[in-house]
């Protein structure tokens, strides 16, 4: 009796006892990983303002990612500081700055003391100003032979363009380099036609950069004088491409004609040739002879608008004004090629001869006009072109573009 007493006292007790406490588990945040950009790929670790960096990516599915976007970042920031020249030197200073990843790649960023890159190109451009002395020197001398003094810069071009940021560096170069003869140098003056020498002017010095084909990337340049009827040439200047500014290499193309004393077709622009984008311009043609003219717009990479012709044959003494121009950049390109054709007989203008104004090219045969092929002998001597490369940033910041205007509506020249 005692015992289920007992018992039954355990059972009220229990039956009065408290339920027993729950305690929740905190609820974890989810982590929000952002996809991976190039900002985001220095992290917390922002490189100081003198160095120049470079990021890659690698997906996570490659055996090493981490590894592989940063021999990626190497490669790609020694390629574009070096240019194929002294690049061992370039690579041993590159520094790992930093990796991330998110949920599919990883980044990695490197840098280079931009102090270091201009210890490895003071030498080669030291060399670069003893030489462009020297070609100074050949241009006073040929000045002095002819008793000419006064000489006035036009255009540099530069791999097919002309102007842009290495132009305008290699004209500065040049300008240092004349500063030290005793050649008395001067501006063209504003709206010249560009067909013979202006007023005032004994000559009229040009310059052309071109690439050198061989083991490093090395590039040349040419300096020309026109005195109106005839042209003196300096000796070439071959510089590493890597001491200079980097161009688009979209804005790469082949030479075209180079003025002659016949026919030419001017714009004033910035200094070396170049127009800012969204800068106006106006151009005019100008011939030292009768001729019949076509004047092409190589645009893109094989596009072409006729955009002027003449009535019969131009008469010299009177420019002709062709209207005012807007640097546009386009969808591929951020360079614009003027192309004038012209003959004594307008059978020798080949395809161009009949075409209305304006219409488009075919692209085969802009193709062909856009390597310097496609023209009949009969107006090789005549053709001539310009050119403007499209340059945008502080230094043209006064600018604005409008975007670029489609060609679809034109009609085809043939």
């Amino acid at each position: 009796m005692k015992n289920m007493k007992k018992l039954l006292m355990a059972i009220l007790l229990a039956g009065c006892s408290s339920a027993p406490e729950v305690t929740e588990e905190p609820v974890k945040e989810t982590k929000v990983v952002q996809p991976l950009t190039e900002s985001a790929c220095m992290g917390n670790r922002v490189p100081p303002t003198n160095y120049i960096q470079e990021t890659a990516f690698a997906s996570l599915t490659d055996a090493n990612p981490a590894e592989t976007a940063k021999l990626r970042a190497m490669a790609s920031l020694r390629d574009r500081l070096c240019q194929g020249y002294r690049c061992g030197e370039i690579e041993s200073r590159l520094t790992l700055w930093n990796t991330e990843q998110d949920t599919e790649r990883v980044c990695a960023m490197v840098v280079i003391d931009a102090a270091d890159v201009d210890a490895i190109m003071a030498a080669p451009r030291a060399t670069l100003k003893e030489d462009l002395f020297k070609s100074a020197q050949e241009i006073e001398n040929t000045l002095k032979n002819m008793g000419k003094k006064k000489l006035a810069f036009d255009n540099v071009r530069d791999s097919g363009v002309d102007g842009g940021p290495r132009a305008e560096w290699m004209l500065n170069e040049m300008i240092a380099a004349l500063s030290k003869t005793n050649i008395v140098m001067t501006s063209l003056p504003k709206n010249w036609n560009g067909l013979g020498v202006p007023d005032g002017v004994d000559g009229v010095l040009s310059g052309n950069i071109t690439r050198v084909h061989g083991r490093e990337a090395r590039l040349e340049v040419h300096w020309r004088i026109n005195f109106g009827e005839s042209f003196k040439a300096a000796s070439p200047v071959a510089f590493p491409e890597m001491i200079g500014p980097i161009i688009d290499a979209n804005t790469v193309f082949p030479d075209l004609p180079d003025q002659n004393s016949k026919v030419a077709l001017r714009f004033d622009s910035r200094p070396g040739g170049a127009l800012c984008a969204g800068q106006t311009t106006k151009m005019k043609l100008a011939v030292a002879e009768p001729l019949h003219v076509r004047v092409v717009n190589l645009y893109g990479k094989d596009e072409g608008l006729v955009i002027w012709s003449s009535d019969g044959p131009v008469k010299p003494g009177k420019d002709i004004d062709l209207g005012e121009f807007m640097a546009v950049p386009g969808p591929t390109t951020a360079a614009e090629r003027f192309l004038v054709v012209a003959a004594k007989d307008p059978k020798d203008l080949g395809e161009l001869v009949a075409s209305p104004v304006p219409c488009k090219i075919p692209q085969t045969y802009a193709n062909e006009l856009g390597q310097g092929r496609g023209i009949k002998d009969g107006a090789k001597r005549y053709t001539t072109s310009r050119s403007f490369r499209i340059m945008e940033g502080p230094e043209c910041s006064q600018f604005q573009a409008p975007p670029a205007a489609a060609m679809e509506g034109l009609a085809s020249c043939w």
